[in-house]
């Protein structure tokens, strides 16, 4: 091979780089802090592993480091919490779940709102005022938009219809309930805002979809270039916007000059857009464009948050049910007493006693097979119970396998699905606790999580109800795996009609 003198400073300003990157990111480890597990690459770490083999790789430095330990991916010093310190994460004001993701999952370029404490507070505040307190009054019209949805999406199934998941995983037919609840009875009728709520989520991720390579930089360098297109124009998500305003705007107009013109005798529709309006914060007599955007990026916020993830579960839930014919019967039964009692029309005592299937939801929820997720990032330095400590700005992610495969709680075989178990331990599928986060737990807790359960139990009934449902391969599809991340099967789901 020739090398000419010319080429010499081209390979001494690469060696420089590359040391200097080196230098730079070189984990600088604090007194007390979690033991960091040697790795044998600079600057590539752990990430490998960490990408391609994450269930064995944190298994086996759990076994060997303890709870908690760190790890070097991407570039940072991440810190791994499993069941014996992970509650004191989500008990504490020290950790926040927006400031870990907002570099690989940057929606406040598009709702800037995001990153204001206030709307944080105020998102948890409309949840539990505006949807969880009057769940209730919500559950015939949930019903009815989802079998809105089936005969939509599914419909007549005489002869076995395959029934592919792997686009949107039935997010259209969560979509529809939520436009309900969130913008009223009238525009969830819009399917152009049905299909705006159902595609926003996913069209955001389209765009950022690439691995944070460019983190083993600086996290901001990844943020900057996966934004590239946003700021050049190309933006598939605000057309969503758009949609959502033109059909919101006379709605609340309407509303304002009802309200003005009935006074006491004006009767507020029940969805989250009344509560908006009722708020003092919110308060207006015109509705502005400023004022629209303002509503329609908190309404997003709600969705980003909602929508995405319910779809999901309901999906990897119907695959857990399809692919376990020794539960048909016995779930089926359940359902057909409950639909004989309530005569096709669910009243919240009748979702009530859907135990058997809130028991299966609560297992396929557990067994989802994420191995972490849910990173928070500490705002101040913290000291765990154990003496441990962690500086200002660690990332710490939420080893979920250890929680919800531990041996303690589970039994000696914790990875095999108990059907049966949160109803033998009078453990809902929307109660959190020390074994169980997919909710989150402490003051981390997700607002929202009565709200999804029920959205999944109600479709799921009524699916069970009206369909056989089956895997292509007539057992369990194994789920998809990213990292340490978990998506559904995509082989999609046969339906076919139950004989009456």
């Amino acid at each position: 091979m020739y090398f000419s003198f010319e080429t010499i400073p081209t390979f001494v300003w690469v060696f420089i780089a590359t040391y200097a990157i080196y230098w730079i990111k070189k984990p600088r480890l604090g007194k007390n802090e979690p033991p960091m597990v040697p790795y044998k690459i600079p600057i590539i770490g752990h990430t490998a592993d960490y990408l391609f083999n994450a269930e064995k790789f944190l298994a086996e430095c759990r076994q060997k480091y303890g709870d908690p330990f760190s790890i070097y991916v991407f570039g940072q010093v991440n810190t791994v919490a499993g069941n014996e310190i992970v509650h004191e994460v989500y008990d504490s004001e020290n950790f926040n779940l927006l400031s870990a993701t907002r570099d690989v999952f940057p929606l406040y370029r598009v709702l800037k709102s995001v990153l204001d404490p206030r709307t944080t507070e105020q998102l948890v505040k409309t949840i539990r005022e505006g949807i969880t307190s009057k769940l209730p009054q919500y559950t015939g019209r949930m019903q009815k938009q989802l079998m809105i949805s089936i005969n939509k999406e599914i419909g007549d199934c005489s002869s076995p219809k395959l029934i592919k998941t792997a686009n949107d995983n039935f997010a259209s037919m969560i979509s529809r309930p939520v436009a309900d609840v969130l913008v009223g009875q009238e525009i969830a009728k819009n399917e152009d805002v049905v299909k705006a709520f159902a595609d926003f989520t996913k069209d955001f991720i389209s765009i950022i979809a690439i691995p944070p390579i460019l983190s083993f930089i600086h996290p901001k360098v990844h943020a900057q270039v996966i934004t590239l297109p946003l700021r050049f124009g190309f933006n598939p998500i605000s057309k969503h916007v758009l949609t959502l305003k033109k059909h919101l705007k006379p709605v609340l107009e309407k509303r304002l000059k009802d309200k003005k013109i009935l006074g006491d005798e004006y009767k507020p529709p029940l969805d989250i857009i009344e509560y908006i309006l009722n708020n003092p914060e919110y308060k207006t007599k015109v509705i502005t464009d400023d004022y629209l955007n303002k509503i329609c990026e908190f309404i997003f916020i709600i969705i980003v948050a909602s929508i995405n993830t319910t779809s999901r579960h309901i999906t990897c839930a119907l695959y857990d049910f399809a692919g376990r014919p020794e539960l048909w019967d016995d779930i089926y039964e359940e359902q057909a007493i409950i639909d004989k009692e309530c005569n096709g029309v669910l009243l919240p005592q009748h979702i009530n006693k859907m135990v058997k299937l809130d028991s299966f939801l609560r297992e396929s929820l557990r067994t989802f097979d994420a191995v972490a997720a849910f990173p928070h990032r500490s705002l101040e330095s913290h000291t765990f119970k154990n003496g441990m400590t962690i500086p200002k700005g660690r990332i710490v992610q939420t080893y979920l396998m250890d929680v919800h495969y531990n041996t303690t709680a589970y039994g000696p075989e914790p990875k095999s699905f108990l059907p049966y178990h949160g109803l033998e331990n009078n453990f809902s599928a929307s109660k959190t606790d020390k074994n169980y986060f997919i909710f989150g737990s402490g003051k981390h807790i997700c607002p929202g999580r009565f709200f999804a359960v029920n959205e999944i139990k109600i479709g799921m009934h009524k699916l069970i109800l009206n369909y056989h449902i089956k895997t292509p391969s007539g057992k369990i599809e194994k789920k998809v795996i990213y990292g340490p991340l978990a998506e559904p099967p995509i082989t999609g789901l046969i339906f076919e009609n139950r004989k009456k």
